[in-house]
């Protein structure tokens, strides 16, 4: 279980997140919600171990993130909004290059591959992909070092219907493998697709924590859309 209690991180006037709490159940698919601006990036870092907080505290699989940070980024990865890798390289070049720095085995080399429908498409130049096959290929780097724990920061920005739903087929797939999923949006349609569960986030502050079926009855209580949360 990841467990969030009463996070709170400022940057300068800006409260980034306020007195956030919330649960993450082991081998789950979990959707954080929310308007662009709401904290759900901020909290990804956090969780990660790439960015402190102020004042609360965390727990991920009863370690505590800032006792063990090392541990936590041992079996952590986060897939970033923007594209991490080399244009100029090969997607094989690419996947070779971020196998070696994350010590991958050929195993998880291989599944990244066919988790990600890459193998046609190994030996084109990356910057010559379409923009969901660069999607794939930034997910495949993300889960080279098998990780416990995936981070999805909104992965599907930018990229066509048909692609879209490829990816979140294939983030379906993860929980499958025993692996616990974080997945941020503003698109509730994506959310409903693939989580188990749902907390929504805004200003910082948490509105909801509900299962996908809980929250359909509790939707127009809410300032949310019901398809797209960035309309709002």
């Amino acid at each position: 279980m990841i467990k969030v209690s009463n996070v709170s991180k400022n940057y300068g006037d800006l409260k980034a997140l306020d007195s956030l709490s919330l649960e993450i159940k082991k081998g789950s698919i979990f959707g954080l919600l929310g308007v662009n601006g709401a904290g759900k990036s901020t909290l990804l870092s956090i969780l990660n171990g790439l960015s402190g907080f102020d004042s609360g505290s965390i727990e991920v699989f009863g370690l505590d993130i800032k006792k063990d940070k090392k541990k936590i980024k041992e079996i952590s990865s986060i897939v970033p909004q923007n594209l991490a890798f080399y244009e100029k390289l090969t997607v094989r070049e690419n996947l070779d290059f971020f196998s070696k720095i994350q010590n991958a085995t050929k195993e998880n080399y291989d599944r990244a591959i066919e988790i990600n429908d890459l193998s046609k498409i190994l030996d084109q130049e990356a910057g010559t992909l379409s923009g969901g096959q660069k999607r794939r290929l930034n997910i495949a780097i993300g889960i080279l070092n098998n990780p416990q724990i995936i981070y999805f920061d909104e992965p599907t920005v930018g990229i066509d219907p048909k692609s879209r739903n490829e990816i979140l087929d294939s983030i379906k797939s993860y929980k499958d493998l025993g692996i616990t999923v974080v997945y941020t949006s503003h698109y509730m349609n994506e959310i409903e697709k693939i989580c188990d569960e749902v907390a929504i986030i805004s200003n910082g502050k948490l509105v909801e924590q509900s299962s996908i079926e809980n929250l359909q009855t509790n939707l127009e209580e809410h300032f949310l859309d019901v398809t797209e949360v960035g309309n709002v």
